[in-house]
């Protein structure tokens, strides 16, 4: 058997098995210069519903929302859990991990949300949604 023969069987058993396996190759190289600043919206919903009285059902107080940027810079910001969402203003144009979570009294009562590669353009309003399943918020 020619060497030639035998290198690309094997090339096409590791790609065929790096496909079984979910492998995937993503290019690095970012899609657009960053410039300017936007905002970012969180809206979210309880067990599926934007009803402000589930805050009251599931005796959380407010919305808390950390947002990292490529450089690992934080922002966190929170509100009234009644408002279901807040807006961070003035964020540098550019991609961000967002994490939600809920508190009360200042203790977190919720797993945290994580959103991941949140990409914010100058002049624009990035909404990112979320939903607090009810058995994700503790008791």
């Amino acid at each position: 058997m020619k060497l030639s023969k035998l290198l690309s069987g094997l090339a096409a058993c590791v790609l065929a098995s790096a496909s079984l396996a979910g492998c995937i190759i993503v290019d690095g190289d970012d899609d657009h210069v960053h410039y300017g600043s936007g905002s970012l919206t969180v809206e979210l919903t309880i067990d599926g519903s934007r009803d402000p009285w589930q805050c009251v059902d599931y005796d959380v107080e407010d919305i808390v929302v950390s947002v990292e940027d490529e450089a690992g810079f934080v922002t966190v910001a929170s509100t009234d859990c009644d408002a279901l969402g807040l807006t961070i203003p003035d964020l540098p144009e550019g991609y961000y991990d967002v994490e939600v979570w809920l508190e009360e009294d200042g203790f977190q009562e919720s797993d945290v949300i994580r959103v991941p590669s949140v990409d914010v353009l100058e002049g624009t309003d990035t909404l990112v949604e979320v939903d607090f399943p009810w058995n994700w918020i503790d008791p």
